[in-house]
């Protein structure tokens, strides 16, 4: 039979108009989905991609040089470069400690150099601890120190790109000063050669530019080695470089051309908050948006599909959209989706953060470390120290004074970075009490201090917004070594020697700073004559405290006089290794509860 004794010609040519209008409705349908998604594909380039990956580039810069700059402002704030400047960079204690600190921050923290430059003297230190030289005003290499004076800013940064080594260098320049009166500039060097590797890995596709350029159009970074040093004029048209560089501050900005082969051009401009260089991301059109090409083939290809599929819609959904099992995976998919985007959002606010912490925990050790400052107030000395998050509210702390050395242990408030800055407020203090003239009594360093830390933090008040303090024990050795006073808050001092066995200094039963302890609370010092041989222990709560054992009771000041009485005739280091031996043992499987101190020394 044919198809005409089923349908009517009425009915045929319904059937074909219908198909026609299905055909041609899918076509308009392809044609508008394709105008739709390549203006969508070109905005979100616009709004989105360049802005991200300029962003993101930009940030690891500004990143670099907000660690630089941090660097060389904890260098100007030093209170012992700032006393040696100040003493007319005289030879002694002040000058080794500085010297000392620009070597550090090359060898521990990665910089090309460091330096110190004297506005008194105009004499030039480097990162090796050497006179290099002075400045002088006619030398034209020299004018950055003379220009950053009298500019009478706080903080400088300059990016350089030096054509004998092929790398980019930033520099940041701090002013170091007296009142009004400026003393040096100091400031560190930092090689940009890993971002130039980053650069290289942010290239979208094979047409992509990624430049970095100072306030002139000079290329100072690049994705291509080859264009170092170059003007950006070289590779855009005069009128663009005129729209980047004609603007008072660097703006964000978005902006199309047409290149030398006519190609559509767009090109991204984005700021770096820390200095005045702006970077330039720049790819054709072609490229972002090729995959458009193949729309267009498969559209005509599509739309006669569809009249096809079009008969098998009704089974479709039936029997696939509206099945509970396929709907449940659906559900299921787009969960997992979910959770997998939140977790790489929390690892890399971890990772952030973890950066951070890393950071913080390198400035609190340049602070507590004084390897010099211990070999001379000791004959020998050793130190457990374990920060639970990896910084802390524990420090150790020295201090030779004219007449002898204090030397102090302490436990602040809290953990982590909260507890951190609790020990650099608590050891600002210390020293500036120390140089106050209270040194050689204890139990007035602690009273001082007490009254310090109280209207430091507002806590003369009952009601005050915080209660933070610290435990302390602090003994101050005469410039012989045979006369100590020891005094503590909450924190008490252990002497050994085979003569005598184990004793223990008490300290006082109230801790420093804390609302509850009085403004004029009287500490006790102790005083003693040390003989040869003997050794002096302090430890926080966090070595007392700690759990452990069979049934999980703190370690306590019991089990540490057992190991003094144990161990105390063997030599300190290896003290030090078996107290620790025995600890660990005793904490077992538990978790760190607080963080840790413990020191030991001999005075003679």
């Amino acid at each position: 039979m044919s198809l005409v004794k089923y349908y009517d010609k009425g009915t045929l040519r319904i059937i074909g108009f219908a198909s026609l209008v299905i055909i041609f409705s899918m076509l308009l349908i392809g044609a508008i989905v394709y105008m739709f998604t390549e203006s969508g594909v070109v905005k979100k380039l616009k709004e989105k991609d360049l802005p991200s990956i300029a962003q993101a580039m930009a940030a690891k810069v500004d990143g670099r040089i907000d660690r630089a700059k941090e660097t060389s402002f904890v260098l100007a704030a030093d209170p012992d470069v700032r006393r040696w400047l100040q003493d007319g960079e005289a030879a002694g204690e002040y000058q080794e400690r500085s010297l000392q600190r620009l070597t550090t921050l090359v060898r521990q923290f990665g910089y090309s150099n460091s330096f110190i430059v004297s506005a008194g003297t105009s004499k030039y230190w480097g990162e090796n601890g050497k006179l290099l030289g002075s400045v002088s005003p006619n030398e034209q290499a020299d004018r950055w120190f003379f220009d950053f004076l009298a500019s009478k800013q706080d903080i400088q940064v300059n990016l350089d790109y030096n054509k004998e080594r092929g790398q980019t260098f930033v520099f940041t320049n701090a002013l170091v000063k007296d009142g009004d009166r400026p003393l040096a500039v100091v400031g560190v060097g930092l090689s940009l050669e890993d971002l130039a590797k980053e650069f290289q890995q942010f290239k979208y596709g094979e047409t992509s530019r990624l430049w970095l350029i100072d306030p002139k159009g000079e290329i100072v970074l690049a994705a291509e080695t080859s264009d170092y040093g170059k003007q950006i004029g070289s590779f855009l048209d005069g009128n663009i470089v005129s729209q980047l560089l004609e603007q008072a501050s660097p703006v964000s900005q978005t902006l199309e051309f047409q290149n030398p082969d006519g190609e559509l051009t767009d090109l991204i401009s984005y700021p770096l908050t820390s200095t005045n260089m702006q970077l330039l991301f720049q790819i054709e059109r072609q490229e972002t948006v090729s995959f458009l090409s193949r729309i267009k083939l498969n559209t005509v290809a599509v739309s006669l599909i569809s009249f096809v599929l079009i008969l098998f819609l009704f089974y479709y959904v039936s029997h696939r959209l509206a099945n509970p099992y396929e709907r449940a995976l659906q559900m299921n998919q787009q969960l997992e989706r979910k959770v997998k985007e939140r977790t790489q959002e929390l690892a890399e606010r971890n990772e952030k953060m973890m950066d951070s912490i890393d950071y913080a925990k390198r400035i609190q050790e340049s602070l507590l470390l004084r390897p010099q400052e211990w070999t001379t107030a000791t004959k020998e000395h050793v130190l457990i120290y374990k920060p639970r998050d990896g910084v802390g509210g524990d420090f150790h702390w020295v201090k030779p004074l004219p007449g002898g050395t204090l030397i102090a242990i302490g436990d602040c408030t809290g953990h982590g970075v909260p507890g951190a800055l609790m020990t650099m407020l608590a050891i600002s203090l210390l020293d500036r009490v120390a140089e106050e003239g209270y040194a050689e009594e204890p139990a007035r360093v602690l009273g001082e201090l007490n009254r310090l830390i109280k209207k430091t933090l507002n806590q003369t008040e009952p009601n005050g917004l915080t209660d933070d303090g610290l435990d302390i024990g602090i003994c101050y050795l005469s410039e012989d070594r045979t006369l100590l006073r020891f005094a503590g808050a909450k924190c008490s001092l252990y002497l050994r020697d085979d003569r005598q066995g184990t004793r223990v200094l008490e300290g006082g039963r109230k801790s420093i700073g804390y609302r509850r302890t009085p403004m004029e609370y009287p500490f006790v010092s102790h005083e003693l004559r040390l003989q040869p041989g003997t050794s002096c222990y302090m430890a926080t709560d966090g070595f007392f405290d700690q759990s452990g054992g069979e049934k999980g009771y703190a370690f306590g000041k019991r089990r540490f006089t057992e190991l003094l009485d144990r161990y105390g005739h063997s030599p300190l280091r290896e003290q030090a290794d078996l107290f620790w031996h025995e600890f660990q043992t005793y904490m077992g499987d538990e978790a760190q509860r607080d963080d840790i101190t413990l020191l030991a020394f001999q005075a003679s």
